[in-house]
């Protein structure tokens, strides 16, 4: 059944409220000025193509950082979720075929292996790369906490019941997702070397990361048995596995993103700062070192 709005006219104090603590666009315009002065190039409030409906949806933010011979490029939506209903991601012990994550590798090589220890796939596209899996990754290691579930969880007003529901998280989850096709077509191709100004060879990674304010992300670990190995402990950053595959670059091509970034203010800050903005730190977390 349809819950019935008031007929009461909506006022200035309504809608200040509204600003004040329930407005995504707020939200996403905080966010957009914490990376733009951490000199982060950000497009914002842009269109693209669902590449599953066709249809054009509007995203928050885009990012795109390069760094010599690395580049990086994110789909971001944002999310204003309450202290009164946070996110909880329960997590089990990310396996040996999780712990990986993908790269294009862009290479003058006419033999992609030379001179290189990292796996390639065997079939080489002559303007697309595949996917290049880096399995010594150092933001998915082997065994750490990896999320398989997420609920936002709070209670309702005039009982006692818990309210447990995703739908809304699930859909900035898609939205992330979706937003994050083209991004990946960008860095696909070997024009992207002489779009950045940068030498071959040159390593690209794309990731998809949806932002909540701070104090809303949650999560809980579980052993391989089923049992929980402690309480819900309050977090920063969570990984949630997808294994998602984009394809369409171009015939043949292919590009595996191993997991979907669930991160609050201050830890998408701290996830730039300590991966991405350090000098050589974009370029060794590409190549797995």
């Amino acid at each position: 059944m349809s819950t019935k709005l008031k007929k009461d006219p909506v006022g200035i104090d309504d809608l200040e409220e509204y600003l004040d603590e329930a407005s995504d666009f707020s939200f996403e315009l905080r966010i957009l000025k914490m990376l733009t002065e951490m000199g982060i190039s950000c497009e914002h409030g842009g269109q693209y193509r669902d590449p599953d409906t066709k249809k054009y949806r509007e995203f928050d933010l885009r990012v795109g950082l390069t760094q010599g011979a690395a580049t990086f490029v994110a789909a971001i939506e944002c999310k204003s979720i309450g202290l009164h209903f946070p996110l909880l991601v329960s997590c089990v012990h990310r396996t040996a075929s999780e712990a990986f994550h993908q790269v294009f590798f862009h290479t003058k090589n006419k033999d992609p292996y030379q001179n290189t220890p990292y796996y390639i796939p065997t079939m080489q596209l002559p303007s697309a790369m595949q996917g290049m899996r880096v399995g010594t990754s150092a933001l998915y290691p082997k065994g750490e906490p990896v999320g398989k579930s997420t609920a936002q969880v709070g209670r309702y007003a005039n009982k006692d019941d818990l309210h447990v529901n995703d739908a809304e998280f699930f859909d900035k989850w898609s939205q992330a997702l979706q937003s994050l096709d083209d991004l990946v077509d960008r860095i696909s191709d070997n024009e992207l070397v002489d779009i950045v100004g940068s030498k071959k060879p040159h390593w690209a990674m794309a990731l998809p990361i949806v932002v909540i304010p701070d104090g809303t992300l949650w999560t809980v670990n579980y052993s391989d048995n089923g049992s929980k190995e402690g309480p819900p402990a309050q977090v920063d950053r969570a990984s949630i596995f997808i294994g998602r595959e984009y394809r369409g670059i171009m015939p043949g091509g292919s590009y595996t993103v191993s997991h979907l970034e669930v991160m609050t203010e201050k830890g998408l800050a701290a996830f730039f700062q300590n991966y991405l903005i350090r000098e050589n730190a974009l370029l060794n977390l590409a190549r797995g070192r």
